[in-house]
Order: C-alpha cells, then structure tokens, then sequence
C-alpha cells in the first residue's frame, strides 16, 4: 500500500484500508481500532493547543498486523513514515 499525504493546513494522511475495508474483509470481531486524539508537540509547550488525531486499524488473528493507519493534524505527515514501513 502507498502511503499518502494532502501537505494541507493541518497534514492529513493515510496508509492501507479503512476501518470499512478491514471489516468486509475480514469481520468485525477480527479488527482493533485504535483511536487517539492529542496535543501535538508542536503546541506542546504553547498557549494554543491544537490537536492530532489518529486512527490505526488492526487485525487481531494476526498478532494486531496494521492494515491502516489514518490522521489528521501538525506533524501525522511525519508520523505516518513510520507506520508505512510496519
């Protein structure tokens, strides 16, 4: 799978299926989702706090293998190069 990313204001970016895709696939009582919302670090130490969020999608019959990754917010373009490797 190619990972992709808008370089827009905030970076979105996406890896592998959606969490749609993966319960089609493979049924909903064999995928994990992970979701998290945060404050990147970027504002981490700033008055303005805004958030990056994340979802990663999994595959519970196999030892949670990634089969997506999607974000939005400051710094998931750069976060999503290391997933797109897992």
């Amino acid at each position: 799978t190619i990972p992709s990313v808008v370089f827009s204001h905030p970076p979105i970016g996406s890896v592998g299926i959606t969490e749609e895709e993966a319960i089609a696939k493979f049924g909903e009582d064999d995928i994990k989702i992970y979701s998290s919302k945060f404050t990147n670090m970027y504002h981490a130490v700033t008055e303005r706090k805004s958030s990056t969020s994340m979802k990663l999608i999994c595959q519970k019959s196999e030892n949670e293998k990634i089969l997506g990754l999607h974000c939005i917010g400051i710094g998931c373009d750069e976060m999503l190069q290391g997933f797109a490797v897992a």
